[in-house]
This record gives structure tokens, sequence and C-alpha cells, in this order.
């Protein structure tokens, strides 16, 4: 079965690291959630429960924040 995830960049990590890009506080919290493991529809779930959506997903793709990957499980 092949599951779509988020992974973070070196850039997201660095802002993990550093704050160096200054993301806003709600921003930063679906960052740190992004750990290259959860399916993005269990992702989704838990940022839905902090008043996020997709749409904060697409900002830290535009930002470069992380990217898409797939695994295999």
């Amino acid at each position: 079965m092949i599951k779509q995830v988020f992974e973070k960049t070196d850039k997201g990590r660095e802002e993990i690291a550093t704050r160096k890009y200054h993301l806003s506080a709600r921003l930063r919290s679906l960052l740190v959630m992004i750990d290259g493991n959860t399916p993005t529809d269990d992702l989704l779930k838990k940022a839905t429960v902090l008043g996020m959506d997709e749409k904060h997903i697409n900002e830290l793709l535009e930002g470069e924040y992380i990217r898409e990957s797939v695994t295999m499980s």
C-alpha cells in the first residue's frame, strides 16, 4: 500500500531549530507535527483539531518548508 506523507525540507528543519524564517505559531505547530511518517489523511485530522486545513499545509509546501513523499507499507 502506498501512503502519501510530508517530510520537512532542510529549510523546515532550520525553522524548527532557529526560527530563522519567523513562521507564525500556528504554522510552526503544524510544521512540528510533520514527521515524514504520518499519512496525509491522519495529519489533516490532527490539523483540523487545531483549526487548520489543507490551505495551511499548502502554505508550508509553497514556502518550501515541507515536501511530498510517498512510503510503502
